[in-house]
Protein backbone atom coordinates (compact mmCIF):
# COMPACT_ATOMS: atom_id res chain seq x y z
CA UNK A 1 0.00 0.00 0.00
CA UNK A 2 2.49 2.21 0.99
CA UNK A 3 4.40 1.51 -2.87
CA UNK A 4 1.04 2.53 -3.82
CA UNK A 5 0.77 5.83 -2.39
CA UNK A 6 4.19 7.11 -2.82
CA UNK A 7 4.10 5.96 -6.68
CA UNK A 8 1.33 8.15 -6.69
CA UNK A 9 2.65 11.15 -5.21
CA UNK A 10 5.91 10.74 -7.73
CA UNK A 11 2.94 11.34 -9.93
CA UNK A 12 1.21 13.78 -9.10
CA UNK A 13 5.19 15.92 -8.88
CA UNK A 14 5.92 14.42 -12.29
CA UNK A 15 2.65 15.48 -13.44
CA UNK A 16 2.57 19.39 -12.19
CA UNK A 17 6.29 19.32 -13.30
CA UNK A 18 5.67 18.97 -17.03
CA UNK A 19 2.22 21.04 -16.77
CA UNK A 20 4.59 23.85 -15.60
CA UNK A 21 7.05 23.32 -18.21
CA UNK A 22 4.18 23.11 -20.88
CA UNK A 23 3.00 26.63 -19.74
CA UNK A 24 6.14 28.33 -19.38
CA UNK A 25 6.25 27.65 -23.62
CA UNK A 26 3.23 29.53 -24.19
CA UNK A 27 3.85 32.91 -25.78
CA UNK A 28 3.11 35.41 -23.21
CA UNK A 29 1.12 38.60 -24.83
CA UNK A 30 2.59 42.28 -24.31
CA UNK A 31 5.43 41.08 -21.93
CA UNK A 32 8.61 40.13 -23.02
CA UNK A 33 9.78 36.53 -22.84
CA UNK A 34 13.12 35.54 -21.57
CA UNK A 35 15.05 34.11 -24.37
CA UNK A 36 15.38 30.47 -22.38
CA UNK A 37 11.62 30.30 -22.12
CA UNK A 38 11.30 31.53 -25.62
CA UNK A 39 13.70 29.24 -27.38
CA UNK A 40 12.74 25.92 -24.89
CA UNK A 41 16.63 24.64 -24.96
CA UNK A 42 16.35 23.11 -28.42
CA UNK A 43 19.67 25.32 -29.77
CA UNK A 44 21.97 22.98 -27.67
CA UNK A 45 21.56 20.59 -30.80
CA UNK A 46 23.56 23.20 -33.56
CA UNK A 47 25.10 21.37 -35.70
CA UNK A 48 21.94 20.31 -36.86
CA UNK A 49 20.20 18.20 -39.58
CA UNK A 50 18.80 19.69 -42.76
CA UNK A 51 16.18 18.37 -45.55
CA UNK A 52 16.16 19.91 -49.00
CA UNK A 53 13.91 19.84 -52.18
CA UNK A 54 15.22 21.65 -55.07
CA UNK A 55 12.11 23.60 -56.79
CA UNK A 56 12.02 26.03 -59.42
CA UNK A 57 14.19 28.77 -58.74
CA UNK A 58 14.31 27.63 -55.22
CA UNK A 59 15.49 25.20 -52.99
CA UNK A 60 13.21 24.41 -49.98
CA UNK A 61 15.33 23.64 -46.83
CA UNK A 62 13.75 21.91 -43.60
CA UNK A 63 16.05 22.34 -40.53
CA UNK A 64 15.70 19.98 -37.73
CA UNK A 65 17.19 18.70 -34.55
CA UNK A 66 15.39 16.41 -31.82
CA UNK A 67 11.94 17.21 -31.13
CA UNK A 68 11.81 20.37 -33.37
CA UNK A 69 11.98 22.29 -36.42
CA UNK A 70 12.17 24.54 -39.29
CA UNK A 71 11.64 25.07 -43.24
CA UNK A 72 12.70 28.38 -45.31
CA UNK A 73 12.52 28.88 -49.31
CA UNK A 74 16.16 30.35 -50.49
CA UNK A 75 16.72 30.70 -53.99
CA UNK A 76 19.07 28.92 -56.02
CA UNK A 77 21.48 31.95 -56.56
CA UNK A 78 21.72 32.89 -53.20
CA UNK A 79 22.92 29.10 -52.44
CA UNK A 80 24.94 29.06 -54.89
CA UNK A 81 26.53 25.50 -56.94
CA UNK A 82 25.24 22.73 -54.57
CA UNK A 83 26.92 19.61 -54.36
CA UNK A 84 24.73 16.91 -56.95
CA UNK A 85 25.59 13.65 -56.42
CA UNK A 86 28.82 13.26 -53.86
CA UNK A 87 29.16 14.92 -50.59
CA UNK A 88 29.84 18.51 -50.61
CA UNK A 89 28.99 21.69 -48.80
CA UNK A 90 27.81 25.29 -49.21
CA UNK A 91 27.09 27.88 -47.63
CA UNK A 92 25.01 31.30 -46.87
CA UNK A 93 26.01 34.51 -45.68
CA UNK A 94 23.58 37.10 -44.85
CA UNK A 95 24.13 39.97 -42.28
CA UNK A 96 23.08 37.94 -38.87
CA UNK A 97 25.66 34.92 -39.93
CA UNK A 98 26.69 32.31 -41.92
CA UNK A 99 24.99 29.04 -42.79
CA UNK A 100 27.64 26.09 -43.31
CA UNK A 101 25.67 23.21 -45.25
CA UNK A 102 27.44 19.77 -45.24
CA UNK A 103 25.52 16.95 -47.82
CA UNK A 104 24.94 16.45 -50.85
CA UNK A 105 21.65 15.86 -53.59
CA UNK A 106 20.48 12.95 -55.36
CA UNK A 107 18.42 14.62 -58.33
CA UNK A 108 15.92 16.90 -56.17
CA UNK A 109 16.17 15.76 -52.84
CA UNK A 110 19.19 16.52 -50.76
CA UNK A 111 20.17 16.24 -46.72
CA UNK A 112 22.88 16.72 -44.66
CA UNK A 113 24.16 18.24 -41.56
CA UNK A 114 24.60 22.20 -41.00
CA UNK A 115 25.82 24.70 -38.56
CA UNK A 116 25.15 28.34 -38.07
CA UNK A 117 27.64 30.88 -36.54
CA UNK A 118 26.10 33.94 -35.99
CA UNK A 119 28.08 37.30 -36.79
CA UNK A 120 28.82 39.55 -33.42
CA UNK A 121 29.29 42.73 -35.12
CA UNK A 122 25.14 42.99 -36.32
CA UNK A 123 24.59 41.46 -32.81
CA UNK A 124 26.13 44.32 -31.39
CA UNK A 125 24.14 46.59 -33.56
CA UNK A 126 20.43 44.60 -32.52
CA UNK A 127 21.81 45.18 -28.68
CA UNK A 128 22.30 48.91 -29.93
CA UNK A 129 18.78 48.51 -30.71
CA UNK A 130 17.71 47.70 -27.54
CA UNK A 131 17.70 44.08 -28.31
CA UNK A 132 19.52 42.54 -25.03
CA UNK A 133 20.61 39.40 -24.43
CA UNK A 134 19.16 37.78 -27.63
CA UNK A 135 20.36 34.11 -27.82
CA UNK A 136 21.71 31.54 -30.54
CA UNK A 137 18.24 30.76 -31.55
CA UNK A 138 16.63 33.77 -31.68
CA UNK A 139 19.58 34.57 -34.18
CA UNK A 140 19.30 31.36 -36.11
CA UNK A 141 15.59 32.75 -36.81
CA UNK A 142 16.80 36.22 -38.00
CA UNK A 143 19.31 34.92 -40.33
CA UNK A 144 16.47 32.72 -41.70
CA UNK A 145 14.27 35.46 -42.11
CA UNK A 146 17.38 37.87 -43.32
CA UNK A 147 16.29 40.48 -40.70
CA UNK A 148 18.91 43.36 -41.36
CA UNK A 149 19.88 47.08 -41.29
CA UNK A 150 17.51 47.64 -43.95
CA UNK A 151 15.05 46.06 -42.63
CA UNK A 152 14.69 48.19 -39.79
CA UNK A 153 14.99 51.20 -41.86
CA UNK A 154 12.07 49.44 -43.82
CA UNK A 155 9.85 49.46 -41.04
CA UNK A 156 10.34 52.92 -39.98
CA UNK A 157 9.55 54.49 -43.44
CA UNK A 158 5.90 52.73 -43.17
CA UNK A 159 5.76 54.00 -39.81
CA UNK A 160 7.05 51.09 -37.50
CA UNK A 161 9.80 53.14 -36.13
CA UNK A 162 9.34 51.09 -32.81
CA UNK A 163 9.64 47.22 -32.82
CA UNK A 164 9.79 45.55 -29.13
CA UNK A 165 11.68 42.25 -28.34
CA UNK A 166 8.79 39.93 -28.63
CA UNK A 167 7.62 41.83 -31.70
CA UNK A 168 11.22 41.19 -33.54
CA UNK A 169 10.94 37.15 -32.25
CA UNK A 170 7.40 36.73 -33.54
CA UNK A 171 8.69 38.86 -37.19
CA UNK A 172 11.55 36.28 -37.23
CA UNK A 173 9.27 33.45 -36.22
CA UNK A 174 7.18 33.92 -38.45
CA UNK A 175 9.34 34.36 -41.53
CA UNK A 176 7.53 38.48 -41.97
CA UNK A 177 10.89 38.85 -44.72
CA UNK A 178 11.07 42.03 -46.14
CA UNK A 179 9.07 40.47 -49.42
CA UNK A 180 6.03 39.68 -47.18
CA UNK A 181 6.11 42.61 -45.48
CA UNK A 182 5.59 44.68 -49.32
CA UNK A 183 3.06 42.86 -49.39
CA UNK A 184 1.14 43.13 -46.57
CA UNK A 185 1.61 47.26 -46.86
CA UNK A 186 0.68 46.94 -50.66
CA UNK A 187 -2.41 45.32 -49.65
CA UNK A 188 -3.26 47.39 -46.70
CA UNK A 189 -3.56 50.34 -49.39
CA UNK A 190 -5.28 48.87 -52.13
CA UNK A 191 -8.20 47.66 -49.58
CA UNK A 192 -8.01 51.03 -47.49
CA UNK A 193 -7.79 49.01 -44.59
CA UNK A 194 -5.95 52.17 -42.93
CA UNK A 195 -2.88 51.96 -40.31
CA UNK A 196 -2.47 48.39 -38.98
CA UNK A 197 -0.55 47.30 -36.53
CA UNK A 198 2.37 45.44 -36.26
CA UNK A 199 1.09 42.87 -33.89
CA UNK A 200 -1.93 42.56 -35.97
CA UNK A 201 0.29 41.94 -39.17
CA UNK A 202 1.76 39.08 -37.28
CA UNK A 203 -1.47 37.89 -36.52
CA UNK A 204 -2.61 37.73 -39.74
CA UNK A 205 0.37 36.23 -40.49
CA UNK A 206 0.02 33.23 -38.24
CA UNK A 207 -3.76 32.34 -39.21
CA UNK A 208 -2.30 32.57 -43.02
CA UNK A 209 -4.16 35.62 -43.88
CA UNK A 210 -2.22 36.95 -46.84
CA UNK A 211 -2.82 38.59 -49.75
CA UNK A 212 -3.26 35.48 -51.76
CA UNK A 213 -5.90 34.80 -49.80
CA UNK A 214 -7.64 38.26 -49.80
CA UNK A 215 -7.23 38.69 -54.06
CA UNK A 216 -8.74 35.25 -54.84
CA UNK A 217 -12.29 36.16 -53.22
CA UNK A 218 -11.61 39.25 -54.79
CA UNK A 219 -11.60 37.46 -58.14
CA UNK A 220 -14.82 35.44 -57.27
CA UNK A 221 -16.54 39.00 -57.12
CA UNK A 222 -16.80 39.44 -53.11
CA UNK A 223 -15.35 42.54 -52.13
CA UNK A 224 -14.65 45.14 -49.35
CA UNK A 225 -14.25 42.78 -46.62
CA UNK A 226 -12.49 43.60 -43.46
CA UNK A 227 -9.60 41.97 -42.54
CA UNK A 228 -11.42 40.76 -39.34
CA UNK A 229 -13.73 38.51 -41.98
CA UNK A 230 -10.82 37.74 -43.42
CA UNK A 231 -9.58 36.14 -40.79
CA UNK A 232 -12.28 34.73 -39.79
CA UNK A 233 -12.99 32.76 -43.01
CA UNK A 234 -9.03 30.93 -42.71
CA UNK A 235 -9.93 30.45 -39.52
CA UNK A 236 -12.96 28.24 -40.44
CA UNK A 237 -11.06 26.76 -43.34
CA UNK A 238 -13.51 29.06 -45.52
CA UNK A 239 -11.63 29.20 -49.39
CA UNK A 240 -12.50 30.13 -52.91
CA UNK A 241 -12.27 26.66 -53.66
CA UNK A 242 -14.78 25.24 -50.87
CA UNK A 243 -17.22 28.38 -52.46
CA UNK A 244 -16.39 27.32 -56.21
CA UNK A 245 -17.68 23.41 -55.51
CA UNK A 246 -20.93 23.94 -54.30
CA UNK A 247 -21.21 26.95 -56.99
CA UNK A 248 -20.45 23.96 -59.82
CA UNK A 249 -23.70 21.73 -58.17
CA UNK A 250 -25.29 24.80 -59.19
CA UNK A 251 -25.88 26.32 -55.60
CA UNK A 252 -24.79 29.82 -57.16
CA UNK A 253 -25.97 32.55 -54.35
CA UNK A 254 -23.48 31.82 -51.25
CA UNK A 255 -22.69 34.74 -49.49
CA UNK A 256 -19.28 34.57 -47.36
CA UNK A 257 -21.16 34.11 -44.22
CA UNK A 258 -23.59 31.21 -45.60
CA UNK A 259 -20.19 29.32 -46.67
CA UNK A 260 -18.52 30.02 -42.72
CA UNK A 261 -22.03 28.50 -41.70
CA UNK A 262 -21.68 25.22 -43.68
CA UNK A 263 -18.26 24.68 -43.00
CA UNK A 264 -19.09 25.11 -39.11
CA UNK A 265 -22.10 22.17 -39.46
CA UNK A 266 -20.08 20.39 -41.95
CA UNK A 267 -21.58 20.61 -44.97
CA UNK A 268 -19.33 19.58 -48.03
CA UNK A 269 -20.11 19.33 -51.76
CA UNK A 270 -19.25 15.35 -51.07
CA UNK A 271 -22.10 15.49 -47.88
CA UNK A 272 -24.48 16.52 -50.58
CA UNK A 273 -23.23 14.31 -53.40
CA UNK A 274 -23.47 10.67 -51.21
CA UNK A 275 -27.03 11.77 -50.96
CA UNK A 276 -27.57 12.23 -54.51
CA UNK A 277 -25.72 8.72 -55.36
CA UNK A 278 -28.72 6.93 -52.68
CA UNK A 279 -31.00 8.34 -55.18
CA UNK A 280 -31.95 11.62 -53.48
CA UNK A 281 -32.01 14.04 -56.08
CA UNK A 282 -32.70 17.77 -55.53
CA UNK A 283 -31.12 18.39 -51.48
CA UNK A 284 -31.14 22.16 -50.87
CA UNK A 285 -28.47 23.55 -48.82
CA UNK A 286 -30.70 24.22 -45.78
CA UNK A 287 -31.87 20.73 -45.77
CA UNK A 288 -28.29 19.00 -45.64
CA UNK A 289 -27.52 21.42 -43.21
CA UNK A 290 -30.75 19.86 -41.27
CA UNK A 291 -29.72 16.46 -42.18
CA UNK A 292 -25.80 16.98 -40.49
CA UNK A 293 -27.05 18.91 -37.70
CA UNK A 294 -29.56 15.64 -36.77
CA UNK A 295 -26.69 12.98 -37.43
CA UNK A 296 -28.25 11.86 -40.38
CA UNK A 297 -25.62 10.61 -43.05
CA UNK A 298 -26.04 8.39 -45.92
CA UNK A 299 -24.44 5.46 -44.04
CA UNK A 300 -27.62 5.74 -41.89
CA UNK A 301 -29.88 5.46 -44.51
CA UNK A 302 -28.02 2.80 -46.72
CA UNK A 303 -28.50 0.73 -43.25
CA UNK A 304 -32.43 1.03 -43.43
CA UNK A 305 -32.43 0.12 -47.26
CA UNK A 306 -30.63 -3.15 -46.34
CA UNK A 307 -32.58 -3.92 -43.87
CA UNK A 308 -35.36 -3.93 -46.25
CA UNK A 309 -36.70 -0.39 -45.78
CA UNK A 310 -36.69 0.68 -49.32
CA UNK A 311 -38.88 4.30 -49.45
CA UNK A 312 -37.41 5.54 -46.16
CA UNK A 313 -37.72 9.86 -47.03
CA UNK A 314 -34.80 12.13 -45.77
CA UNK A 315 -37.37 13.74 -43.49
CA UNK A 316 -38.57 10.28 -41.87
CA UNK A 317 -34.46 9.38 -41.83
CA UNK A 318 -34.27 12.80 -39.84
CA UNK A 319 -37.16 11.69 -37.85
CA UNK A 320 -36.17 8.72 -36.78
CA UNK A 321 -32.93 10.44 -35.81
CA UNK A 322 -34.19 12.28 -33.57
CA UNK A 323 -36.38 9.64 -31.79
CA UNK A 324 -33.32 7.53 -31.04
CA UNK A 325 -34.59 4.90 -33.44
CA UNK A 326 -31.65 2.76 -35.64
CA UNK A 327 -31.02 -0.02 -37.61
CA UNK A 328 -29.42 -2.21 -34.60
CA UNK A 329 -32.83 -1.13 -32.53
CA UNK A 330 -34.73 -2.49 -34.85
CA UNK A 331 -32.85 -5.52 -35.56
CA UNK A 332 -32.55 -6.44 -31.67
CA UNK A 333 -36.59 -7.07 -32.02
CA UNK A 334 -36.27 -8.90 -35.22
CA UNK A 335 -33.67 -11.24 -33.09
CA UNK A 336 -36.12 -12.13 -30.25
CA UNK A 337 -38.76 -12.71 -33.13
CA UNK A 338 -40.77 -9.45 -34.04
CA UNK A 339 -40.11 -9.76 -37.82
CA UNK A 340 -42.33 -7.52 -39.39
CA UNK A 341 -42.07 -4.11 -37.30
CA UNK A 342 -42.67 -1.06 -39.40
CA UNK A 343 -40.95 2.15 -38.79
CA UNK A 344 -43.53 4.12 -37.23
CA UNK A 345 -44.17 0.74 -34.70
CA UNK A 346 -40.55 1.10 -33.74
CA UNK A 347 -40.22 4.76 -33.44
CA UNK A 348 -43.83 4.23 -30.83
CA UNK A 349 -41.73 1.55 -28.91
CA UNK A 350 -39.33 3.57 -28.51
CA UNK A 351 -41.08 6.86 -27.89
CA UNK A 352 -42.82 4.82 -25.33
CA UNK A 353 -39.12 3.22 -23.93
CA UNK A 354 -39.70 -0.08 -25.26
CA UNK A 355 -36.92 -1.81 -25.91
CA UNK A 356 -35.60 -5.59 -26.21
CA UNK A 357 -34.32 -5.48 -22.87
CA UNK A 358 -37.99 -4.87 -21.36
CA UNK A 359 -39.75 -7.47 -23.33
CA UNK A 360 -37.04 -10.17 -22.65
CA UNK A 361 -37.28 -9.57 -19.15
CA UNK A 362 -41.31 -10.96 -19.70
CA UNK A 363 -39.88 -13.41 -21.58
CA UNK A 364 -37.87 -14.65 -18.75
CA UNK A 365 -41.39 -14.68 -16.50
CA UNK A 366 -42.63 -17.26 -18.93
CA UNK A 367 -45.03 -15.11 -20.87
CA UNK A 368 -43.36 -15.76 -24.47
CA UNK A 369 -46.21 -14.89 -26.38
CA UNK A 370 -46.27 -10.92 -25.81
CA UNK A 371 -47.08 -8.56 -28.19
CA UNK A 372 -45.22 -5.42 -29.22
CA UNK A 373 -48.56 -3.85 -28.62
CA UNK A 374 -48.91 -5.47 -25.42
CA UNK A 375 -45.09 -4.40 -24.40
CA UNK A 376 -45.83 -0.48 -25.38
CA UNK A 377 -49.37 -1.21 -23.10
CA UNK A 378 -47.55 -2.33 -19.97
CA UNK A 379 -44.94 -0.18 -20.14
CA UNK A 380 -47.84 2.94 -20.66
CA UNK A 381 -49.37 1.59 -17.29
CA UNK A 382 -45.48 1.21 -15.34
CA UNK A 383 -45.73 -2.95 -15.00
CA UNK A 384 -42.24 -4.64 -14.83
CA UNK A 385 -41.01 -7.60 -14.24
CA UNK A 386 -39.50 -6.51 -11.18
CA UNK A 387 -42.95 -5.69 -10.07
CA UNK A 388 -44.74 -9.47 -10.76
CA UNK A 389 -41.57 -10.60 -8.94
CA UNK A 390 -42.51 -8.70 -5.87
CA UNK A 391 -46.09 -10.06 -6.17
CA UNK A 392 -44.88 -13.95 -6.82
CA UNK A 393 -42.55 -13.64 -3.84
CA UNK A 394 -45.72 -12.42 -1.99
CA UNK A 395 -47.49 -15.31 -2.56
CA UNK A 396 -49.81 -14.08 -5.76
CA UNK A 397 -48.63 -16.26 -8.56
CA UNK A 398 -50.32 -17.38 -12.22
CA UNK A 399 -52.16 -14.16 -12.97
CA UNK A 400 -51.98 -13.19 -16.63
CA UNK A 401 -50.00 -9.84 -17.24
CA UNK A 402 -53.68 -7.85 -17.82
CA UNK A 403 -54.31 -8.90 -13.87
CA UNK A 404 -50.83 -7.86 -13.07
CA UNK A 405 -51.63 -4.42 -14.40
CA UNK A 406 -54.27 -3.83 -12.52
CA UNK A 407 -52.35 -4.79 -9.44
CA UNK A 408 -50.11 -2.32 -10.53
CA UNK A 409 -52.86 0.62 -11.42
CA UNK A 410 -54.40 0.01 -7.87
CA UNK A 411 -50.78 0.45 -6.47
CA UNK A 412 -50.05 -2.37 -4.67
Amino acid sequence: MKKIIAGSICAVILLCTFSEKIYSQKKKQNVDRDDDEWTNGRWHLNPGNWQGDILTNKVYIQFGGQHWSIGREFSTTELGNLPSGKEGQFQLTREAGELVLKGGFTGKRGSGTYQFTENNNFKSYLEQLGYTNIKSELMFDIFLTDINKNYFEYLKSNGYATVSKNQLKDLAEQDLNHKILEEYFTLFKKENYGSVSLDRIIELREHGVNSEFINSFHEMGFNNFSLDKAQELRDHGVNPEFINSFKEMGFGDISLDRAKELRDHGVSPEFINSFKKQGYGSISLEKAQDLRDHGVSVDFIRDFHEMGYKDISLEQAQELRDHGVSPDFIDGFRKIGYKDISLDRAQNLRDHGVNVGFIKSFHELGYKDISLQKAQDLRDHGLSADFIKRMRKKGINNLSLDEYVRLRDSGM
